[in-house]
């Protein structure tokens, strides 16, 4: 029987609640392997939906990416964007990683908000955080 990682700490999560954690007659203790067992139920479902939530973070970052591109071509017929906010797009999107939208913020931020392009790039991108914020939520739950 091959099991895949997610299974295989479910089973454990699951037989650390029912079987494990009552037997312990420590109070101490038996406090301790419950959270254990809840700590693999995480690691279960996080194993789970890793994959999927990796595609969908890159496919976030690709349209994210993509939005700024439109912005910012929009903002060049009227106002400069600074090649740090455009450096930090770049490296966004060469990451294929949301982390790395935090230098885009602090870039776009030191453009300053109240430009209508950075404030239109800061919404997009807040969008963004909200849907990964979701996914993470999504395994704590």
């Amino acid at each position: 029987m091959n099991l895949g990682d997610h299974e295989l700490l479910s089973r454990l999560a699951d037989t650390v609640r029912s079987d494990i954690a009552p037997a312990v007659s420590d109070e101490y203790a038996r406090t301790q392997a419950f959270m254990a067992a809840v700590i693999l139920q995480r690691l279960a479902k996080q194993a789970r939906l890793g994959a999927k939530h990796g595609a969908a973070e890159i496919g976030d970052v690709a349209a994210l990416s993509h939005e700024l591109d439109i912005l910012f071509a929009r903002a060049d017929a009227t106002t400069e964007v600074p090649s740090e906010v455009r450096d930090a797009a770049v490296r966004m999107r060469a990451q294929a990683s949301i982390a790395a939208a935090s230098d885009v913020i602090d870039a776009l931020y030191q453009w300053g908000p109240e430009h209508p392009e950075a404030a239109s790039a800061l919404v997009a991108i807040r969008q963004m955080l909200r849907r990964d914020i979701d996914r993470r939520m999504d395994i704590a739950q």
